[in-house]
């Protein structure tokens, strides 16, 4: 038994191999960045310094950018919600075809996500696919300018993150009992109120899940509001980007770099203690 033991602890020593690589070494250097005045250069001592951090809440224009990051990403949430709680009830209880069906939703997203997004602004562009549909249709008597704004920008993040809300959202509804639906409607529940007391709170561990997905993504995102929105839809994933490969202040950078680390973190703690999983769990004694 102890030599079993010794080794499936030897299994862990390649995962933490890994782990330390591609994870802790890259954040080490950026948590030295950001509290450091210049570039790391060997065998120059380092000036640690906040001074990084105080940029970001000295400039209101970064402010700005932050609550509109916060405010895109929390649309790209609640919208992601509503589109994918639908399509996650019926691949999991109204489809025996639900396989395939999850197949057939995720082989757009083969697809490289700049072709994609890319694809988003042929649609939204002036002469593009929406606006002259409209106009065929005569909802418009002239093209609608929709590309290079937040509204854009928010159609990009919703199509490319719903998946990611989806698979969660069927993954929980799919272990509900339907019995337990059954027995709320046969002691008097109607079929709406059965959704919302059984379904519906017992499915909250995906929405959960499924928010985690996409809010945090959604948040630090800048390939879409760079191809997709304009001035007025400057991200705090555009700030931190053009920061690294254009101005070569590699210490602001990932000074913001950590502060919107830390932000999702708080973020994602109050959420959870909020709304999170201790309710969840609650919810499933009491039902």
């Amino acid at each position: 038994m102890s030599v079993i033991k010794s080794k499936n602890k030897n299994l862990i020593y390649p995962g933490l191999l890994w782990l330390f690589i591609f994870f802790l070494l890259p954040l080490s250097v950026i948590l030295i960045y950001a509290v450091t005045a210049h570039d790391l250069v060997p065998g120059e001592s380092l000036k640690f310094t906040f001074s990084n951090f105080a940029v970001i809440f000295q400039k209101k224009h970064y402010l700005i950018i932050l609550l509109r990051s916060l405010k895109i990403s929390f649309l790209t949430t609640i919208f992601s919600i509503i589109f994918s709680y639908p399509v996650a009830y019926f691949l999991a209880k109204r489809t025996k075809f639900d396989k395939v069906l999850i197949v057939v939703l995720m082989i757009p997203f083969w697809i490289n996500y700049l072709i994609r997004t890319f694809a988003w602004k042929l649609i939204l562009s002036e002469n593009g696919v929406l606006n002259q549909l409209l106009l065929w249709l005569k909802v418009i008597d002239e093209p609608v300018r929709v590309l290079y704004s937040q509204t854009s920008v928010l159609l990009g993040l919703i199509y490319m993150y719903t998946p990611m809300m989806v698979l969660p959202l069927y993954a929980s509804l799919l272990r509900i009992d339907n019995s337990l639906v059954e027995a709320s409607q046969d002691l008097g529940a109607s079929r709406i109120r059965a959704f919302f007391d059984i379904t519906f709170k017992l499915s909250l561990t995906g929405i959960f899940a499924g928010t985690l997905l996409v809010f945090i993504p959604a948040l630090g995102s800048f390939a879409i509001p760079a191809i997709l929105g304009g001035t007025d839809s400057v991200m705090i994933g555009n700030i931190i980007e053009n920061q690294f490969s254009r101005v070569g202040n590699w210490n602001f950078g990932s000074a913001f770099t950590v502060a919107l680390a830390v932000l999702s973190i708080a973020l994602v703690l109050f959420y959870s203690k909020i709304f999170g999983l201790e309710s969840i769990y609650k919810n499933k004694g009491n039902t």
